[in-house]
């Protein structure tokens, strides 16, 4: 005999969907931090900025709507859900503030020092650290090795240029 679902099992449903989707939001974020990847195409990152701020969003309105406070809750219930809500709301301002304010500083590629000789795709690439109109200090310059890890990403590890093996290396003119 087939099961039919009723509103609240659907509403269980969707609040477990936003909760994993919450944690998965929170999780990516995070991760973001912690390895050197970066998108290749800055539209692509614009992309996945508004992606992660709306979907943020959503899923805590979500979470919310799913889970109001009902007259039949104990009052410590009650408390504890009221406090879950503003902790959530508390953690989604940050959220969107870090996602809104992600794009003011970033590092930008002033010019390619050197090419492997080996896959061209391994650049040695000077960069700067600047916050644009922002800021008013000069910026931050540092070398960094850049490899293509997919079409939409790449690995950005900071290098010395001094303890490199020339011998691997193509130097490149940039006019």
């Amino acid at each position: 005999m087939d099961k039919i679902i009723t509103v609240k099992d659907f509403l269980k449903i969707v609040h477990w969907i936003s909760i994993i989707s919450i944690c998965f939001l929170v999780l990516v974020l995070v991760f973001w931090y912690f390895i050197p990847l970066e998108f290749a195409n800055t539209h692509r990152e614009s992309h996945y900025s508004a992606i992660c701020f709306l979907g943020f969003v959503i899923a805590g309105i979500v979470f919310i709507l799913t889970r109001k406070i009902e007259r039949k809750h104990t009052s410590n219930l009650i408390v504890v859900k009221i406090v879950l809500v503003f902790c959530f709301l508390i953690l989604s301002f940050f959220v969107m503030m870090e996602v809104g304010f992600n794009n003011l500083c970033s590092w930008t590629t002033n010019k390619v020092l050197f090419e492997n000789k080996q896959n061209h795709s391994i650049k040695i690439v000077q960069r700067s650290f600047g916050c644009g109109a922002t800021d008013s200090s000069y910026p931050i310059i540092k070398e960094f090795q850049i490899k293509e890890f997919t079409s939409d990403f790449v690995l950005i590890t900071e290098i010395d240029t001094n303890q490199i093996n020339k011998n691997e290396w193509v130097r490149i003119e940039n006019r």
